[in-house]
């Protein structure tokens, strides 16, 4: 005969986990939630996500995204760049406007300690470096400097280098040669034949019109108030009021061996006509 088995059976019974919350001073139970294992880990994974969407919610909607890299556009970062710029110009102009207020005071109130030297020589003796004075200037000096204002006065050809910086010209003719200098700032080209004739910058065509003793003329408005002419042109391919790109044909010249009709360049600048070899090379 066997023997009775009386062992209690084990049952296998998942993992759970229980949340009670109590009242310190009665213990009465005020809440409790009871979850299994799987559910704590769900709802961690849940409250991460959750956590994350809410982060990234405040980032997306709140400028605290211009903290992070890649965030930032560009036009900002440049912004961000010359303000920056601007503060250091500011701070330097500041501390400049103290030391130049500082000295005035010290001039003022005679408080200006005279600076000694003491020389290489083997006597050791100290010598002083007299201040120089301010010497006034001659009647000859003063004659040309008002002589050279006046001439300057309404010159406003020097202003055009500093408006031409950043811009690079074209060649209006490739492989023409210079003839001749018509005036002391128009020039003479010897073309090749039916060479097409390109514009020197973008621009817009603002007149364009035929002339029996020149040919036909084309006048284009540049940026920072360059002006372009171009006079001789045999056969023009744009109308006034066209906009134009750096290198366009706008035209044909004559045949080298019938240039009745020579071409000429002008370039000026608010008014005032330049030398065109200074700023394109033909």
């Amino acid at each position: 005969m066997k023997e009775n088995d009386n062992t209690p059976t084990k049952f296998k019974t998942p993992k759970r986990f229980r949340l009670t919350f109590f009242n310190e001073n009665s213990f009465n139970e005020v809440w409790s939630i009871k979850m299994s294992q799987s559910r704590v880990i769900l709802s961690i994974i849940a409250i991460i996500i959750a956590l994350g969407c809410i982060i990234s919610t405040i980032i997306v909607s709140t400028p605290i995204r211009t903290l992070l890299p890649g965030y930032l556009k560009s036009s900002q970062r440049q912004e961000n760049i010359i303000n920056s710029m601007r503060v250091d110009s500011l701070s330097t102009n500041v501390n400049i406007n103290n030391a130049y207020l500082s000295n005035i005071i010290d001039i003022l109130t005679d408080n200006i300690d005279t600076t000694t030297i003491t020389s290489s020589s083997k006597s050791d003796t100290i010598t002083y470096i007299p201040i120089d004075s301010i010497i006034n200037s001659s009647s000859t000096e003063r004659q040309f400097i008002q002589q050279f204002e006046d001439q300057e006065r309404f010159n406003l050809s020097v202003l055009a280098p500093i408006a031409a910086e950043g811009m690079m010209f074209y060649t209006p003719i490739y492989g023409a040669s210079i003839k001749d200098k018509t005036s002391p700032y128009s020039i003479e080209l010897i073309t090749p034949t039916n060479s097409p004739i390109s514009t020197i910058y973008n621009g817009t065509i603002i007149d364009s019109y035929y002339l029996s003793n020149v040919g036909n003329i084309i006048i284009i408005q540049h940026p920072n108030d360059f002006i372009s002419k171009y006079s001789g042109i045999n056969e023009t391919f744009v109308l006034k009021g066209d906009k134009v790109t750096t290198g366009q044909r706008i035209g044909i010249s004559h045949q080298s061996n019938r240039n009745k009709q020579p071409f000429t360049f002008e370039l000026w600048h608010k008014g005032t006509q330049l030398n065109p070899l200074d700023y394109i090379a033909f």
